[in-house]
């Protein structure tokens, strides 16, 4: 990462609250966004993974971010998720991005059909940014091969800064494989290099990585913010760790969203978009669990 990037810290990846007819709730993402960053976070991330983005429309997210932005937001301080398989649609989205004027967009490879070696992946990239009118915004890579089937590891991170150069500032890795993060982070100084994954936040920063784009940053922005910065204790990564487990291992987005709703005293958070369901009180009782606090 280099020295003088604005490009670090924490990153807010955060929900998406909806209202009953599956339409984004603006007024509610924006008050979960101001409190995440008041927390500490140095920008949020709307329209990821965690924020459910492949559940909604290039018009209803675009139409969400002009909104965020008519409303007074600091869109420098917004990094939102490109997530989308067809190009007019990516385009679309990373047009409306670079219109509100967000620092960066985050975006991942297309999936369903699988690229047919490294160079189709960027060829991908390169017809959005075209049909996008080749705006002036830089790109986060999106490492998440769990969702999308491409893996950003060195050799396909150099067919993209070959194609793209400077534009490309950054990679979020959630893999969560913290040898593979080491690696981007020896191989590409150039570029922020962010986990994914609280239990090894501190080891990448350690490393000269730039933070984490995560959404355990929902629920506890600022102990993940404190991750980064420290002091970090023991008791603080075991927690840290007890507590994703137990969001990965009981419906990711939907426990996150039920944990938002329980701190914020407002069901509504809850809501899900199809095929996704709310998560229900056995769930949460089991997430419950692994936030009891930790000696030491």
């Amino acid at each position: 990462m280099l020295a003088d990037s604005d490009l670090r810290g924490v990153v807010g990846a955060c929900v998406t609250p909806v209202t009953p007819e599956f339409e984004i709730d603006v007024q509610r993402l924006k008050s979960h966004m101001e409190f995440v960053l008041a927390e500490g976070c140095s920008f949020v991330s709307e329209f990821g993974t965690t924020g459910e983005g492949a559940s909604f429309s290039t018009r209803q997210k675009a139409a969400a971010l002009r909104a965020l932005a008519a409303a007074g937001m600091d869109m420098k301080r917004h990094i939102p998720g490109v997530v989308a398989s067809a190009v007019d649609e990516a385009g679309g989205m990373l047009a409306a991005i670079a219109d509100v004027g967000a620092r960066a967009a985050l975006v991942i490879p297309p999936y369903y059909y699988t690229p047919s070696s490294n160079e189709a992946v960027a060829d991908f990239y390169e017809a959005m940014i075209r049909r996008a009118g080749s705006p002036d915004i830089e790109i986060v890579l999106y490492n998440f091969p769990h969702f999308s089937g491409v893996t950003f590891d060195v050799p396909l991170v150099e067919v993209m800064l070959e194609r793209f150069g400077e534009r490309i500032i950054g990679i979020k890795d959630s893999t969560g494989n913290l040898a593979d993060g080491l690696k981007l982070i020896e191989a590409f100084p150039q570029l922020s290099i962010f986990t994914g994954d609280d239990r090894i936040l501190p080891e990448m920063v350690a490393a000269g990585g730039a933070g984490m784009i995560g959404g355990m940053t929902n629920p506890y922005p600022a102990d993940t913010v404190r991750l980064y910065s420290g002091p970090v204790t023991d008791a603080l990564r075991v927690r840290a760790s007890r507590r994703i487990e137990a969001v990965d291992a009981h419906g990711g987005a939907t426990a996150l969203k039920a944990l938002v709703a329980e701190m914020r005293g407002d069901d509504a958070f809850r809501r899900t978009v199809p095929p996704l369901s709310p998560a229900g009180s056995d769930v949460m009782q089991k997430v419950r669990v692994a936030d009891e606090p930790v000696a030491g």
